[in-house]
């Protein structure tokens, strides 16, 4: 074998070992014996939290001042989601 390929040899060998190392780590949930993704779990609930501060706006008098709501309410999700997964999962 020529000396010059066997580095990238090697190299093209470990490379699937460096990219499945964050593999290692399995956030499922068991609830009622069914297994659940971490993320699937945070999503509910940031829906829920996303719902109730639309209630909370409403009842504040606020609904109308927040922008379009096409692109908050996502938006809120989004970020209750991320914020719920770190807090639990990361």
């Amino acid at each position: 074998m020529i000396p010059v390929l066997r580095p990238v040899k090697s190299s093209i060998c470990s490379l699937p070992v460096a990219l499945l190392a964050g593999c290692s780590r399995n956030p499922n949930l068991e609830i009622v014996g069914s297994y659940f993704p971490g993320w699937m779990l945070s999503l509910t609930i940031a829906v829920a939290l996303t719902l109730a501060t639309h209630s909370v706006l409403r009842k504040q008098g606020l609904d109308h001042t927040i922008g379009h709501p096409a692109v908050v309410y996502p938006g809120l999700v989004v970020l209750f989601t991320c914020a719920l997964w770190l807090c639990f999962f990361a």
